[in-house]
């Protein structure tokens, strides 16, 4: 079985452009990691048509016909709830769309992806899931100019994928996604996601607070490997503190080290945008080489 992906993240200030391949005897191999310094600040401002053109140049020259795409939107709704484990895709979506109309104002402006939690079977006919409501605008705003010579066979706010690469493991885990905007903590096993944690962050120490709190309250999770990423967690002395502090240790994501990838481009492929475009593509194709 052999299988290619190519995937687009858009960060605030770049994007990267991933290349991922599956063969049985191989294993996965990264052929492309690209990053170009434009990003959503740039599409949605007025010179946003010729951002997006370096965007649809880079992949008119390589060729690429169809994408997977992932947003690191400025802001995002999540909502742990509960549906039959039955339902059915069509209902699935219905149900979502019906809470959104809870907790947004404008619900028809927004897009919502999901990750089932752990099954509980003492839970009986319902199962608790994640979903995560964000802003549509700039996907619109990148399908239109891409339409002409790329399709867009997915679309997810990137943080479903970077979590979902990390549970594929099936290893007990940690992950830590701070942005300058929020901070995330995510915690799973056995492939499924267990706990979530989202927060606000007005100032960078925040995100050490909240952090600390959480694996104070749940101090089982220590015990896990903790992997780090997000633009926040560039800034090495936060994570340091956060070590210090919690007495356990902190591993940067690295997705190339977690599946022995083949790393067939310079760059390590570890820095927040090239792990959000590395992300898609690798579960892109782990679910077809599993379905």
């Amino acid at each position: 079985m052999n299988m290619n992906c190519h995937a687009c993240a858009i960060d605030v200030n770049s994007t990267a452009i991933a290349s991922v391949t599956y063969d049985e005897d191989g294993g996965y191999s990264i052929r492309e990691c690209k990053t170009i310094r434009t990003g959503t600040s740039a599409y949605n401002g007025t010179g946003g048509d010729k951002a997006l053109g370096k965007l649809a140049s880079f992949l008119r020259k390589k060729q690429i016909e169809t994408v997977v795409l992932s947003i690191h939107t400025p802001c995002f709704f999540p909502l742990d709830t509960v549906f039959p484990k039955n339902i059915s895709d069509t209902t699935f979506d219905s149900h979502c769309r019906a809470e959104a109309g809870f907790l947004l104002s404008k619900p028809g402006e927004y897009m919502h992806d999901n990750i089932p939690y752990t099954l509980n079977l003492q839970q009986q006919p319902v199962r608790k899931h994640l979903v995560f409501y964000y802003p549509d605008a700039l996907f619109g705003i990148v399908r239109h100019r891409l339409r002409a010579f790329c399709s867009i066979s997915n679309a997810t706010l990137y943080l479903k994928p970077i979590i979902r690469s990390v549970a594929a493991t099936f290893q007990p885990f940690v992950l830590l996604e701070i942005e300058h905007e929020y901070a995330t903590f995510s915690a799973g096993s056995n492939g499924e996601l267990e706990h979530f944690s989202y927060w606000r962050l007005n100032h960078q120490n925040d995100a050490e607070y909240f952090v600390l709190r959480e694996l104070m309250t749940n101090p089982q999770y220590k015990q896990r490997p903790i992997y780090i990423t997000g633009n926040l967690a560039l800034d090495k002395p936060l994570a340091e503190q956060i070590s210090d502090a919690a007495g356990t240790t902190l591993s940067p994501l690295n997705l190339v080290n977690l599946y022995a990838m083949e790393n067939n481009v310079r760059s390590s492929c570890s820095l927040p945008i090239e792990l959000k475009a590395l992300s898609a593509a690798f579960i892109n194709l782990y679910d077809k080489k599993t379905s």
